[in-house]
């Protein structure tokens, strides 16, 4: 890994995508050290333990630890500084933090092809045939939503219960700034919907951008084309949901 030009001066067989740390002082990244032996690196030092792979590590944000997920005799779990401290899932991947740092949840398989969210090492009871997208945080980082598809069909889950609106595709899920309501950009036979707590709302778009919400959460951005003409309209949440 070379940063600004200066390269480490250990060499592993293998790295892969380093990551900075919030304060971008330190470096880490995914490294090979063998033909079946991986594990995470700091500014060229590597975790004591080795692993049969890695993914991306992670910087938790209040600078305490390095985090990523770890496969080791067959399973993953979550290792911090090279030691794991989750349980152990069919696959793992994906980590994210809550904003203030204080929680963590990542794509997790508690079994082979059934996929979930687990959030602080605890999965949600929901599974999921096809797919889960990476975690989304509420703001105050006690919520957690993830786009998931089902059976073909894809949808938003919310703390581990999910919608039951089936739609053709699904974009980022939005949180109220306050945390209570989410919201997201979705596609269904009619065209473009805005969807806010699994209620479809407004008429369908013919394109339709991801809805922004004013700081205070009282006002919508909605950006579409409607009859082939770009429009922008700021409407009270309230309007919204009518």
């Amino acid at each position: 890994v070379a940063v600004d030009g200066a390269a480490w001066e250990q060499r592993f067989v293998n790295t892969y995508s380093p990551v900075f740390s919030p304060d971008s002082s330190t470096v880490a990244a995914q490294i090979r050290t063998d033909i079946c032996e991986y594990s995470i690196a700091s500014d060229g030092q590597s975790w004591a333990n080795r692993f049969g792979c890695v993914w991306e590590p992670l910087f938790k944000p209040d600078g305490s630890g390095i985090v990523a997920p770890v496969r080791s005799d067959g399973k993953w779990t979550l290792a911090e500084d090279g030691t794991p401290i989750w349980g152990r899932y069919a696959q793992l991947w994906h980590l994210r933090p809550s904003p203030d740092g204080s929680r963590l949840a990542a794509v997790a398989a508690p079994e082979f092809g059934r996929w979930t969210i687990a959030a602080d090492d605890t999965p949600w009871p929901a599974r999921f045939s096809d797919m889960v997208l990476p975690p989304v945080f509420s703001p105050d980082g006690k919520r957690v939503a993830a786009i998931v598809k089902d059976r073909g069909s894809w949808s938003i889950a919310v703390d581990g219960i999910p919608w039951k609106q089936k739609l053709d595709m699904v974009w980022d899920p939005v949180f109220s700034p306050c945390g209570t309501h989410v919201l997201a950009k979705a596609k269904t036979d009619a065209g473009f919907r805005l969807i806010v707590d699994d209620r479809l709302c407004r008429a369908p778009f013919e394109m339709l951008w991801d809805p922004v919400l004013s700081a205070d959460g009282e006002k919508l951005l909605l950006r579409h084309v409607t009859e082939g003409k770009y429009c922008r309209e700021v409407l009270t949440f309230r309007e919204i949901l009518g």
